[in-house]
């Protein structure tokens, strides 16, 4: 083989070699980008998964002081004209029916964060997120269907009503937690926003709910 050929091969196999380390720098920067995104994607997930937990917390917590019979501090005060032309009890209706009216809103408030919340994760991992936290979210449902029976009760002025009315008190016993310790409806609640939190485990990287 002449020095001409041998030179004309060194060439190609120069040639050769630096089209091979391009593939492998544009292999390794597309495994890498590709690593990255995966990255930055579970670091969302997780960031959206646990802001959920968090959010989920919250509306169990709200929900339950949602359901607590009026503080003395939430009694609405009365105009001097309205004493006059108003009896006890019909203030009393009054005040309720605006106590509670003003609580469900306050509340709506936290659910809707809750909601965004969910959605946000929902983006991420898929409409499965949401048969997770189903129980949970009808159990809420159901808490906001109390409160507002209990509304509709004092705002049926059809009936003259005092709180020992017959209609008062059967809203009352529905609506009012008894001992957090042995209340159905608080304990539900709280088993099915435990199990929401399981069905995120695997998102935030735990095995327990304990930690």
């Amino acid at each position: 083989m002449s020095i001409l050929e041998i030179r004309e091969w060194v060439a190609l196999i120069k040639d050769l070699l630096m089209v091979i380390t391009a593939l492998v720098t544009i292999f390794i920067g597309i495994y890498g980008l590709r690593l990255w995104k995966r990255e930055l994607v579970g670091k969302e997930v997780y960031a959206a998964a646990k802001d959920l937990v968090k959010e989920s917390h919250l509306v169990f917590k709200a929900a339950g002081e949602l359901r607590e019979p009026m503080h003395p501090y939430e009694i609405e005060p009365f105009t001097e004209n309205v004493i006059k032309n108003t009896t006890e009890w019909e203030r009393w209706r009054i005040s309720e029916s605006n106590g509670y009216r003003k609580r469900t809103e306050k509340f709506k408030k936290v659910l809707e964060r809750y909601d965004q919340s969910k959605l946000n994760l929902r983006v991420l991992i898929g409409s499965k997120i949401y048969l997770g936290f189903l129980p949970f979210d009808k159990l809420i449902g159901e808490t906001l269907e109390r409160v507002n029976r209990y509304i509709e009760a004092l705002n049926d002025y059809k009936k003259a009503m005092t709180p020992n009315s017959p209609e008062v008190i059967s809203a009352q016993v529905r609506l009012y937690p008894s001992d957090q310790l042995d209340d159905e409806l608080y304990q539900k609640t709280g088993d099915a926003r435990e199990e929401g939190e399981k069905s995120l485990l695997a998102y935030l990287h735990r095995k327990s709910i304990r930690g």
